[in-house]
């Protein structure tokens, strides 16, 4: 028998946030590339380059803000204004396309700078999505939860990828 069950709240905050999250690393990681090659360019150079630097920016912002979260001890701020601007940034992608960069700079060629505003905006939206859910999110359900609860906690956490498809 459990001894620690979660309470209703934190099962609420773990399966919302757990489920969002998710969804947006989903929308990135399954639905970018697609959007990036029938809309910018089929260049596998661009969406090799885009895959890395996200992975990079990813990688580091999880180190520096997990370490940061540690210290400063703000996790749910940070969770809480890094999924809005996470989400807010994911949005942002509808509004790049060739079109606007060859209207924003024309004397350059308008593939290019669409695929530097996608990879720019692609490492923003990591480095939030990183910050927020992966570094501040999985640390505050370690903080939230006790061993004798965490197993079934991170269980469910588990699903969330599989539901996000």
């Amino acid at each position: 028998m459990n001894e620690h069950p979660a309470d209703r709240r934190l099962w609420t905050w773990v399966v919302v946030l757990g489920l969002t999250g998710q969804l947006a690393w989903t929308v990135e990681n399954m639905y970018l590339n697609v959007f990036v090659y029938d809309t910018i360019t089929d260049s596998p150079m661009a969406l090799a380059t885009l895959v890395a630097a996200s992975a990079l920016a990813a990688t580091v912002a999880t180190l520096l803000a997990g370490a940061a979260s540690d210290r400063s001890g703000r996790r749910r701020e940070l969770i809480a204004g890094g999924y809005v601007l996470w989400g807010a940034c994911t949005a942002a992608f509808g509004l790049v396309s060739v079109d606007a960069a060859a209207a924003l700079l024309p004397m350059v060629d308008a593939v290019t700078v669409a695929i530097a505003v996608i990879i720019l905006l692609d490492c923003v939206m990591s480095v939030l999505g990183a910050a927020a859910n992966d570094a501040a999110f999985n640390a505050w359900v370690t903080d939230s939860t006790h061993p004798g609860n965490r197993g079934r906690v991170d269980g469910v956490l588990a699903t969330m990828p599989l539901l996000a498809m």
